[in-house]
């Protein structure tokens, strides 16, 4: 691994450009044995430009075979489990590294024969034999995993590998490594792939060949499409169910299957899947994988004409990217990454279960549905797929126990037998068929075309009616708006006229009135008092006691007053002396509207020789032609008025707001008349 520990070589493989999808497809059910619908019809791999002189497409040729010394010898006895369909299993051992805890000692020593002793300095070894035990770099790693997984697909077989291990053991930089010479097995791989599809179209003219690819996610038990398209104002992916066809097979509803005809257009895909991909960092882990994630490849190959010789096939190559289990105490996980941690444990543990009843032979239930990963991974094991699995582990004895259950449960996955096939893609429909659908489809279209003329002649003529209507509507509402227009008119006028009606009645009650007082020698006391409306405006005021002002002298030697109160309600009468809107100032009130209450409360010290009749007006300066009285009060010279009169203003403005602040608002006059002397 280069000297480098898988924790600091995570992250995704090299950035390039975003680029929409080419193409997205949605299924509902599969015929393939894996997550989706066998692959869609997608454009074919087309060659690639330039030739030789004899007019073929020049492209380099890669070859298959194992090329390291490794390899080469691992190579010779994978024939015998190739044919029984074992999975293979190697043990990938990292460099130690800061994650390794203080002064860390080595606990791990690898024999000949890919086997590997496990023990600490006070205890036995344990001893543990792989199909592959890798201390190297990535390049002889791919070359013993990658380039036999790579064969198999294109014979028609079902592939699948899987990394496990603890959290920073070197998982994903196995799986996708960092650019240049430390890419990891899934850019090779797809670079062969694309490598390997080109030289078949070279050698075979007949042969097309279609790759399509999906990235999922399990993340907190919910499945999610890491190739999903954003929608606008959602955060986060949505969560996709898993189901099941009439015949078992699984598959996701709803995933997103997209076209790749290139290398770089894979690599755009995985790359947008890694920025959805959900990772953190922990104590172990400086970009921790927070789910496990799935790459689906989909490969067909299909001849035209057909021939017996030649049979079309299709595979499946599943790469799977487990998330690393965790120890609380170590990762120091709290909160959300500690719900996670449970979550991935959990789903390990499931897959631990499953794995240890394939790998016994028994008959019994196989736990398969307890988690999404399991389901999802149930024909890689026991099914019909060939499947690697790449067990990544520490040196250290500071992840001793990791490490060792690591082994165990590598162990166990050596012992599964799948059933592998090649998967035989149908024919096609005869030539007879396919000619009886095009006549049915022809005349669906002409009857489809003739009924969609129709449909169009009625929405012209739903169109030209519409229009119609939109006119006569426009030329109705320009009258209701001349109508409304004279109702305010009408309204206005109609105002002026009551008041002037009331005052006319004012003046001729007034008239009646003074002339009878004077001609029966009625004397009078008038007290007048005049008041602000300031505390409508700063919200102060309680009661107001007001001096009277009469031309009487008066011999008493106490005051007469007026007792009031003015003060602003809202639209149900209630008191606002409270409201804080109008606390900051008059400037507050511009534009609001304004209701207020004028209570005469009562009087006092009128002087006892005008207390035979005792009653209270008052006019607003504003409006000095409306005067407002109180009920008489006889022979009282503290008469109780309680007389309330309610004001609204509809929408303040700066000339109403500097008439309330002005000193001479009201005007408020206490009469009090004497008694007639008797005849």
């Amino acid at each position: 691994m280069n000297g480098e520990s898988g924790a600091s070589r995570r992250g995704p493989i090299p950035r390039l450009s975003q680029s929409r999808s080419s193409g997205e497809f949605h299924f509902s059910a599969p015929s393939t044995p894996v997550l989706m619908n066998g692959p869609p019809a997608f454009d074919p791999i087309s060659p690639v430009s330039g030739s030789t002189k004899d007019g073929r497409p020049q492209t380099p040729r890669v070859t298959l075979a194992p090329s390291s010394s490794k390899g080469k010898v691992a190579s010779s006895r994978r024939a015998a489990s190739r044919a029984s369909n074992r999975v293979q299993v190697a043990v990938r051992i990292r460099p130690i590294s800061r994650y390794d805890g203080a002064n860390p000692e080595g606990v791990l020593s690898v024999d000949s024969g890919n086997t590997i002793a496990i023990g600490k300095p006070s205890s036995d070894c344990k001893r543990f034999t792989y199909d592959y035990v890798f201390e190297e770099g990535q390049e002889v790693v791919y070359d013993c995993i990658g380039k036999p997984m790579l064969a198999d697909a294109f014979e028609g077989y079902n592939v699948c590998l899987f990394a496990y291990g603890q959290t920073g053991s070197g998982k994903t930089y196995s799986i996708q490594g960092e650019p240049g010479t430390s890419e990891g097995i899934i850019p090779r791989f797809c670079h062969d792939m694309f490598a390997v599809a080109q030289e078949k179209l070279e050698d075979d003219a007949n042969l097309t060949i279609k790759i399509s690819m999906s990235y999922i996610e399990i993340y907190n038990e919910k499945v999610r499409d890491l190739l999903e398209k954003r929608r606008k104002g959602v955060t986060e992916l949505q969560s996709l169910e898993i189901h099941e066809t009439p015949d078992r097979k699984v598959y996701v509803e709803g995933l997103s299957i997209h076209t790749v005809i290139n290398y770089e257009r894979i690599k755009k895909l995985i790359e947008q899947g890694n920025q959805q991909r959900q990772t953190s960092e922990t104590k172990m882990n400086e970009m921790s994988s927070r789910s496990h994630s799935i790459i689906q490849l989909y490969l067909s190959q299909t001849h035209d004409p057909p021939t017996p010789e030649k049979r079309d096939i299709e595979s499946v190559l599943t790469l799977v990217d487990l998330a690393g289990s965790e120890r609380q105490s170590k990762t120091e996980a709290t909160g959300q990454q500690f719900d996670e941690s449970k979550n991935i444990n959990r789903s390990l543990l499931m897959l631990g279960r499953a794995l240890n009843s394939f790998s016994d032979g028994s008959k019994h239930h196989v736990p398969l549905r307890e988690s999404k990963l399991t389901r999802l991974l149930s024909e890689c094991f026991g099914g019909n797929a060939r499947t690697w699995m790449l067990a990544c582990v520490s040196p250290s004895s500071y992840n001793y126990s990791e490490t060792m259950s690591t082994l165990e449960y590598a162990q166990n996955a050596k012992a599964i037998i799948n059933k592998a096939k090649v998967n035989s893609i149908q024919q096609r429909l005869e030539l007879k068929e396919l000619r009886e659908q095009h006549s049915k489809l022809t005349i669906l279209y002409e009857n489809e075309k003739e009924r969609s003329k129709q449909k169009h002649l009625e929405l012209l003529a739903r169109a030209e009616e519409i229009e119609t209507l939109r006119k006569e509507n426009e030329l109705l509402r320009s009258r209701l708006e001349d109508v409304e227009v004279t109702k305010l008119q009408v309204e206005s006028d109609l105002s002026t006229a009551r008041g002037e009606m009331r005052e006319l009645l004012r003046l001729n009650s007034e008239i009646q009135s003074v002339p009878r007082k004077l001609r029966e020698g009625v004397q009078m006391y008038i007290g007048r008092a005049k008041v602000s409306l300031k505390n409508i405006i700063e919200q102060t005021s309680n009661y107001l006691t007001l001096p009277l002002i009469s031309d009487i002298v008066e011999h008493e030697s106490t005051q007469p007053q007026l007792i009031v109160n003015i003060y602003p309600v809202d639209s149900k009468g209630c008191s606002t002396l409270d409201n804080i809107k109008t606390k900051n100032g008059p400037k507050e009130l511009l534009g609001h509207r304004v209701d207020f209450v004028v209570h005469i409360i009562s009087a006092k010290n009128i002087p006892a020789a005008f207390s035979h009749c005792v009653y209270c007006k008052y006019v607003y300066k504003w409006a000095e032609k409306d005067s407002y009285k109180t009920n008489d009060v006889a022979d009282c010279s503290d008469p109780d008025f309680d007389f309330k009169k309610r004001f609204a203003f509809s929408k303040m403005n700066q000339g109403l707001v500097d008439y309330f602040m002005s000193d001479n608002v009201i005007t408020f006059e206490v009469i009090g008349e004497a008694k007639l002397p008797e005849l």
